[in-house]
């Protein structure tokens, strides 16, 4: 099926955003991705260099209907948010109709991690027709749901902070694909909780894909505290970890939500963390 708007996404060689290149593509949208580096191609999508180092010249969304900000830098919050910000102004500029903000539910009033507030600062700057989605944790063949199941893979442990009560909201990345179509599709604006509607907690997802992995784990009970403690001795002695003391402040700060709200107005069923795993590992 032919669709006549042109769709720019940022972030486009990420987990998230080349999923949606996809999508879109598939869908019968014209697509563009915003890369730092030219990438292995998708047939049918275009593919214009930029980053947000760099401020965006406003040739890269002349003729884009529909902006989807991907993009992000870890441990960069500051570029982060300049950045997004110039990317959203050079898209007004050029005449784009709704820009779309990927944010995340570590974004909110009482976020204690740099990465939440910086989110939850952004999602300010999206106004009027512009949208805002909160994914909970995509799952998918990469980001951080493959990072976990690499590591039961191969570590045969898993740290349990606090006993892994936290609450966890999960999303298949169809499901986040499909809330945006929709939300492009009926010109929706405003912020939307993208997931399934009842919160598992970790410990729970760690012990399903232990099943489902057929592996053996230890879980390792460990304090906030003395967890913190060590991610501090390990930044003084310059050791790099996949994890530090932001992903800590992340779950500290976990919360529950009304998910069903957002989900009627979108007119979706998400799927449960259950369905999501399987269809991503079969």
């Amino acid at each position: 099926m032919e669709r006549d708007k042109h769709i720019i996404i940022s972030g486009a060689s990420g987990f998230i955003g080349t999923y949606l290149l996809g999508y879109f593509n598939a869908k019968g949208y014209k697509v563009t991705g915003l890369v730092r580096k030219e990438p292995i191609s998708i047939a049918g999508v275009s593919y214009k260099i930029a980053d947000l180092q760099t401020p965006p010249d406003v040739s890269i969304f002349e003729g884009g209907d529909i902006f989807i900000h991907c993009a992000y830098v870890k441990g960069q919050e500051e570029l982060n948010i300049k950045g997004t910000m110039q990317y959203l102004e050079t898209a007004r500029q050029a005449g784009v109709k709704k820009s779309i903000f990927i944010s995340s539910m570590s974004a909110h009033d009482e976020a204690l991690s740099a990465y939440g507030k910086q989110k939850f600062q952004l999602e300010k700057e999206f106004t009027g027709n512009d949208a805002v989605v909160r994914p909970g944790l995509v799952i998918g063949e990469g980001g951080l749901f493959f990072e976990t199941v690499n590591h039961i893979k191969t570590k045969g442990f898993v740290p349990l902070i606090a006993g892994g009560r936290q609450p966890l909201y999960t999303t298949y990345i169809e499901d986040l694909a499909n809330a945006l179509n929709i939300i492009i599709e009926k010109d929706l604006n405003g912020a939307y909780y993208v997931s399934e509607p009842e919160a598992i907690v970790y410990k729970e997802l760690y012990t399903y894909l232990a099943k489902k992995l057929n592996r053996k784990i230890r879980m390792l009970p460990i304090s906030y505290g003395l967890l913190n403690a060590f991610f501090r001795t390990m930044e003084r002695l310059g050791v790099k970890l996949g994890v530090g003391r932001e992903n800590l402040l992340g779950l500290k700060a976990a919360r529950r939500f009304d998910i069903l709200p957002d989900l009627d107005k979108l007119g979706i069923q998400p799927l449960s963390y259950r369905e999501s795993v399987n269809r991503v590992l079969g």
